[in-house]
């Protein structure tokens, strides 16, 4: 992959993580139920974005790492 291209994908993700979980966009998910792996989906909703936060950083490591040795 392209170093530019996984930066933009990054930071894209950030910018919409950042609407994703701030009003209004968290009122559409704010209902008690459904309750999927036993949790409300209010809560599940945030802890997603913050794994999909996670793994863009995972793969932005993986990529500058490769670039760096190189």
């Amino acid at each position: 992959m392209n170093r530019t291209v996984v930066r933009r994908f990054t930071i894209s993700v950030f910018v919409l993580n950042l609407f994703a979980v701030t009003w209004p966009v968290l009122t559409l998910f704010r209902s008690p139920e459904p309750f999927p792996f036993g949790l409300p989906l209010s809560m599940v909703w945030p802890i997603a974005w913050i794994v999909i936060s996670g793994v863009s950083l995972l793969l932005l490591d993986l990529v500058e790492r490769r670039y760096e040795e190189s």
